[in-house]
């Protein structure tokens, strides 16, 4: 009985694990390395914000018409790829094809010859026997019509002279791989190379005319050699040149790794060829046409100057992110000793890498859309920055974090909006704006439809800010362009709460942060999981509105977050759903309990919490309302049916285990649970009180109060003691004005039963 209890409490304990479960382990372990993150932020950011550089000089193609006179900014050194590839083809061209003689070949080849006949003579086996000795001896190609026509010579040594004479007249000659291409590449001439001795010299010209092709002149070369021999019959002629022709490979061989490492190594001893200017001098005057050479040159500064820019940037940008990412460290430090705490220092890294590219891609965009545009007031890329979403990102940071850290937020981002633009006062000054008014305006509207008018209201500041500063300049342009540009800044107002907008629900999702948004969507009351709570066990969705009031109060009283409470309070019971009938403010007939024993009793009345997880998961409710679920009992003691076991406790069955009548728990771990525990636990109460009176209801939340601290229910919680008094004293209020009393109605009996 022992150990299936066990069990089941772990059992039980899994299930209650299971639906706390948030995020992958190794994700929070990701976002609790802050400083992992603030690296990231600070390279991430410095390649977003480096600027295009090398924007001095036209970029002018081929063929087109200069509009103006080009001078030369600063004596430089232009490579001339063109000359200096002419004389590359030229050195190129200059390397001789390299040939390699194997003296070798001619020497080995008459050993083998005189091999098979020395092994002819020294058989004495019969005539078929002495055929496979041979062929099998022999270290040459020999095939049985050969190898019968020497054993038919009787090994004489006259047929073997004539062999090997006829070998070494053609190897004299030389034997080439190929004589067509041996006469294509040696008509400059050719290095011969010894591979015998090593040494290598220059043969020109070239005499090709003795050279026999290994591949079309050798057969008739060696017949022709072959009929001038008298040992040789002519019954023998086509066996022994097929017999020559087969193992006298060329001893001069067209070497082609050689010659192209040559060619390499006579490209790469090739010294670049440049054209040199002076500073002043004109490169191209206005209205000729661009050659390939000045395009070339006005390429080559370009990309120079942009190298220079972008390493002297990488340096600026990356020092000055490095110091907004220190500062926001410093400022954020003191609260980054928490898991949490580093958390959010992490979120606010990871977000300004990604906010800061979402303004980096809307100054392409502006880019991309000022090049198409025609006209010269819609074609300039300044008119657009207006509309670049800068208040996005402070939009984005007040819903998850709150308006402290996105006004440290915006702040960041006007300075990287500023370096971006190169250092822009104006776009500073903007952004910061922008920024701030849409942080401030984000905290007073918690749903999402009201986006709008927090778009209307960013707007609106970007286009006073967009009017102040052209004031501020002078007023420099004219009044349509400042209405164009006030008009711009109002559409990006619009466009920066819209991608606010379109970004919040992924983030929450990927931070697992809840947002008072998505705690005023959970709290409809038309939501599947509620309305199915409200009509299948009204009675404790009448308890869940109760004790929602009641915990809204408290957590008032001690600045908690009133919002989540009643959102916790509307789900912390909905596990009754699944015996709604077993809890007492749903029954209407006779008690189910009755017919129960203690144990299974308490097991269905602790079965809630778990099955409200499951359901809580199922219906993907954000971990904070989970968390709630999990809580409101704690581990207390299930008081009605421990009792109840101890008043029927049979000695044979053991003595009745405390553990086995409370809650799976765990405990309230921060002081939004622990009120919400309290107040579950008054309303409950209160509705037990007959005639309730201010005195009555004191001294009931003193009680439930007192037990729970003796209990150790609230050991794990923030409250403290002036907290807990401060949230007494608000539900002593509350639950007073909800038993209040009325006048009796003229002529009503209300008490009386119906007869």
């Amino acid at each position: 009985m022992k150990k299936d209890l066990t069990k089941r409490d772990s059992r039980v304990t899994g299930r209650i694990q299971r639906g706390l479960a948030e995020r992958s382990n190794w994700w929070d372990r990701v976002l609790d390395q802050p400083l992992a993150w603030a690296v990231v932020a600070v390279l991430g950011c410095t390649v977003i914000l480096l600027p295009r550089a090398g924007r001095m000089l036209p970029e002018w193609g081929p063929g087109e018409v200069a509009t103006f006179d080009v001078l030369m900014p600063v004596d430089v050194t232009v490579p001339d790829p063109a000359a200096t590839e002419a004389i590359r083809v030229e050195a190129r061209e200059s390397v001789l094809p390299v040939y390699d003689f194997e003296p070798r070949q001619e020497i080995e080849v008459i050993g083998y010859i005189e091999d098979l006949f020395t092994l002819c003579r020294s058989s004495d086996s019969d005539t078929e026997i002495i055929e496979v000795d041979l062929m099998e001896g022999s270290r040459l190609l020999l095939e049985t019509p050969m190898a019968a026509a020497i054993i038919k010579s009787e090994c004489s040594i006259e047929f073997e002279s004539a062999l090997i004479d006829v070998a070494a007249q053609l190897y004299r000659t030389r034997i080439v791989d190929d004589r067509r291409a041996l006469e294509r590449r040696a008509a400059d001439g050719l290095v011969l190379r010894n591979l015998s001795t090593g040494i290598e010299r220059q043969v020109w010209p070239v005499d090709v005319a003795g050279v026999v092709d290994s591949r079309l002149d050798l057969n008739d070369a060696i017949r022709v050699r072959l009929l001038e021999q008298a040992a040789v019959p002519r019954s023998w002629l086509r066996t022994a040149v097929h017999f020559l022709q087969s193992n006298l490979p060329a001893n001069l061989v067209f070497s082609r790794a050689e010659t192209a490492d040559r060619v390499r190594a006579a490209e790469e001893g090739v010294t670049p060829r440049s054209q040199v200017f002076s500073r002043g001098q004109i490169l191209i005057r206005r209205g000729d046409r661009v050659s390939f050479a000045v395009a070339r040159t006005l390429q080559y500064l370009s990309n120079q100057q942009r190298a220079v820019a972008t390493y002297t940037n990488q340096i600026g940008i990356g020092a000055l992110m490095l110091l907004v990412v220190v500062g926001l460290w410093r400022l954020l430090g003191r609260s980054s000793t928490t898991m949490e705490g580093r958390s959010r220092l992490s979120i606010i890294f990871i977000l300004m890498v990604v906010f800061v590219g979402i303004n980096r891609l809307g100054l392409f965009l502006a880019t991309a859309v000022a090049r198409s545009a025609v006209g010269p007031m819609m074609s300039d890329v300044d008119l657009y920055l207006w509309g670049i979403p800068f208040a996005a990102g402070a939009v984005t940071v007040s819903m998850l974090l709150g308006i402290e850290l996105a006004v440290l937020f915006a702040l960041c981002v006007s300075l990287t909006a500023a370096m971006m633009m190169g250092g822009d006062f104006s776009i500073l000054v903007f952004a910061l704006i922008s920024g701030l008014v849409g942080a401030l305006a984000a905290q007073h509207f918690r749903e999402r439809t009201a986006f709008s008018r927090v778009g209307g209201m960013v707007g609106l500041a970007n286009a006073v800010a967009v009017l102040a500063l052209a004031l501020w300049g002078g007023w420099p342009d004219s009044i349509e362009r400042v209405a164009v540009n006030v008009l711009v800044g109002f559409l990006g107002g619009l466009f920066s709460v819209g991608v606010a907008n379109l970004f919040l629900p992924l983030m929450e999702s990927v931070f697992g942060i809840t947002t008072d948004i998505r705690l005023l969507e959970l709290s409809n009351q038309n939501l599947p999981l509620l309305k199915k709570l409200s009509l299948k066990a009204p009675g404790t969705y009448q308890h869940s509105l109760a004790v929602g009031n009641l915990a809204e109060a408290g957590a008032d009283a001690i600045g908690a977050n009133s919002l989540l409470l009643r959102v916790c309070s509307y789900y912390h019971d909905v596990g009754k759903l699944v015996k709604p009938e077993y809890f007492v403010e749903n029954q209407r007939g006779a008690n189910p309990h009755d017919s129960l024993s203690p144990s299974m009793s308490a097991l269905v009345i602790q079965s809630h919490v778990k099955e409200g997880l499951e359901m809580a998961r199922e219906a993907k409710l954000p971990l904070p309302i989970r968390q709630g679920i999990a809580t409101h009992h704690g581990t207390k003691l299930i008081r009605y049916f421990y009792s109840k076991a101890k008043e029927q406790c049979d000695p044979e069955l053991g003595e009745v285990r405390e553990s086995d009548y409370r809650y799976p728990g765990p405990k309230p771990h921060t002081k939004e649970l622990g009120v919400l525990l309290l107040a579950d636990a008054v309303e409950a109460a209160a509705r037990t009180i007959d005639s309730p009176s201010p005195g009555k209801i004191q001294g009931l939340v003193t009680r439930i109060f007192s037990d729970a601290l003796i209990d150790g229910q609230l050991e794990d919680s923030e409250l403290t003691f002036s907290e807990m008094e401060k949230v007494g004293s608000a539900f002593t209020w509350v639950l007073t004005n909800m038993y209040h009393h009325r006048i009796d109605y003229p002529g009503f009996d209300f008490n009386r039963r119906g007869t």
